[in-house]
Order: C-alpha cells, then sequence, then structure tokens
C-alpha cells in the first residue's frame, strides 16, 4: 500500500466513524427529546404555571457563541473555535446559576429539569468537542469541525424545543 493510499483510507475510516459516532449520539438526543416531549404533552400548561419567565436572551446568546464557532472552523481557524467553545461552556454555567437562583433549576420543576438535563447532556458534547479540536491533527480538523456543526445543530434544536416553542 503506497503512502496516500495510507492516507486515504485513513480518512474514509475517520469519515465512517464520525458518522457512527454521530448517529449514536442523535439517538440518545432523540431519546431525551422523546421523553421532554412526554413529559410536555402530559403538562397541564406550559410553561408550566408559576414558573418564572424563562431567559430567552441568555440561552440564545450562549448560541451565538456556537454559531461563532463553527463560522471559525468554517474557516479553518481551530483556536478562535477553541476560545468560543470555552466561553459558551462558562456563559453555561452562569445560565445555569442563575437558573438556579430564580427557582428554575433542578427540582424546581419541568421546565427546569428538562432545559438543565437537555443543556447538561448537550455541555458535555461541547467539552468533548473541544478535547477533539485540541488534539486534532490537521488532517483530522475538518472531521472535528464536522462534529462542532453537529453540536451547534443540537443546540440549535434545545433553544427551539425548550426556550422558543
Amino acid at each position: 500500500m503506497t503512502t496516500l493510499a495510507r492516507s486515504e483510507r485513513s480518512a474514509i475510516d475517520g469519515a465512517v466513524g464520525l458518522a457512527i459516532f454521530l448517529g449514536a449520539t442523535t439517538m440518545l438526543f432523540a431519546a431525551m427529546f422523546l421523553a421532554y416531549a412526554v413529559l410536555r404533552a402530559q403538562a397541564p400548561s406550559w410553561p408550566p404555571a408559576g414558573a418564572p419567565p424563562f431567559p430567552r436572551l441568555a440561552a440564545g446568546l450562549n448560541g451565538l457563541l456556537l454559531v461563532g464557532a463553527s463560522v471559525a472552523l468554517s474557516r479553518g481557524r481551530r483556536w478562535p473555535a477553541v476560545f468560543l467553545g470555552g466561553a459558551f461552556l462558562a456563559a453555561q454555567i452562569v445560565l445555569w446559576r442563575h437558573l438556579v437562583a430564580t427557582r428554575l433549576g433542578p427540582g424546581a420543576g419541568l421546565l427546569g429539569d428538562a432545559f438543565l438535563a437537555l443543556s447538561a447532556f448537550h455541555a458535555v458534547h461541547v467539552a468533548g468537542g473541544l478535547v477533539a479540536l485540541l488534539v486534532a491533527r490537521d488532517g483530522r480538523l475538518r472531521l472535528a469541525a464536522g462534529y462542532w456543526h453537529f453540536v451547534l445543530a443540537i443546540w440549535a434544536v434545545i433553544y427551539l424545543a425548550v426556550c422558543v416553542l
């Protein structure tokens, strides 16, 4: 096998591996969204009666950090993406603390519980994406960027399902 053939094979293996991983991760998120949909459908009203207003703007601004990271990766800019991804995680921690302080945190009701469960699971994936960006060699940066775009898409669904609808 020539060197070129090995690198081509490695690229194909990486793409297939990423596709399998994203498929499995999609199924995990789909199960969580289904559980959320069932809880929401069974609730007498949504948002639950007496729940304080959800800070949609803060959650939306956090999402813009992920958009910025995704755009940076589309342009091949690893370090701005790492910075913006880290800023997203820091902003999520601030948002979670705010939710707890305003009685929308865990244990305060379905809205807070659902958002925390989905967003914490998402944050674990963002952290994994940051690790991938940090360790990816230049040839694998495209795969890490593909994963990052997936993480952005999941955040968009979380934001729409929990924060907007």
